[in-house]
């Protein structure tokens, strides 16, 4: 736990700070953590603070319910680099029938923004998996902020209607979560791995947007299909959709645009 944290540990606080050293693992090829291993530091700083508002993983377990990631809107000013020091808030704010809100900012060793994100969530019943109200959340609305990192909330996208499709490739163990259905970061993982190289090492992703709208687990076989969006700008811009083999259906819609790293803040 962050010392940020360790104020009152007996009260519960609306914003939630932790703070990560980005390791040698953790970085890609330029020696930046990558989109994935911001998602990554979202997920375990959003299980810390929803177990401290003691509505997390913990005492949804207890109701045989669990939170989902529904979707994801993420724009980075920069990546940190390899030994860099990044700090990650959180707080939850709002509700809206069937869907939470969170709110995140990722910041620098000296306070500095460096991006920020917006997600919706979900809570499922473990059997069946179907959408439960977040009643109890009512009960923590104090602990909610209208304060927004940025000023809309991640939409529903449209499926590429051009596009190119990838051969299906299997979900291995290794793509799977406690929940042994594919981690909300691995979509984001083949998604960026089906890009060329020439793209990869001269672009990193400046925003990405992703729908999780069903679950991918061991067995399936997955594709991704690609459109590239036209428009007059230096960022190229693309839509994804991956789909499973077995009955067709769409397991999420994504959106990337990429930035040249001449663009890029230092």
């Amino acid at each position: 736990m962050n010392p940020e944290n360790e104020k009152n540990e007996t009260e519960k606080q609306w914003l939630w700070t932790d703070e990560y050293n980005v390791c040698s693992y953790e970085v890609d090829a330029n020696g930046k953590a990558p989109l994935t291993s911001i998602c990554r530091f979202m997920q375990e700083t959003a299980y810390l603070h929803a177990n401290h508002l003691e509505f997390g993983f913990d005492q949804l377990k207890t109701k045989n319910c669990f939170w989902v990631l529904f979707r994801l809107l993420i724009k980075m000013e920069r990546y940190p680099a390899w030994r860099e020091k990044v700090k990650i808030q959180t707080w939850p704010s709002g509700i809206d029938g069937l869907y939470a809100f969170r709110d995140f900012r990722f910041l620098d060793s000296e306070n500095k923004i460096i991006g920020c994100a917006a997600t919706t969530w979900l809570i499922l019943d473990s059997e069946k998996h179907r959408p439960q109200r977040p009643d109890g959340l009512k009960e923590l609305t104090s602990y909610f902020h209208n304060e927004r990192s940025m000023n809309e909330r991640p939409a529903k996208l449209s499926k590429p209607t051009t596009s190119e499709s990838k051969p299906f490739s299997p979900v291995k163990y290794s793509d799977t979560d406690l929940y042994r259905h594919v981690n909300n970061a691995k979509y984001i993982q083949w998604i960026l791995d089906d890009y060329p190289l020439d793209i990869l090492n001269n672009y990193d992703v400046s925003e990405f947007e992703i729908n999780f709208v069903s679950e991918a687990k061991m067995g399936d076989e997955v594709a991704i299909e690609t459109e590239k969006i036209d428009h007059p700008s230096s960022s190229p811009e693309f839509l994804h959709c991956i789909h499973r083999k077995g009955d067709s259906r769409e397991v999420c819609l994504a959106r990337a645009v990429w930035r040249p790293y001449f663009l890029v803040r230092k």
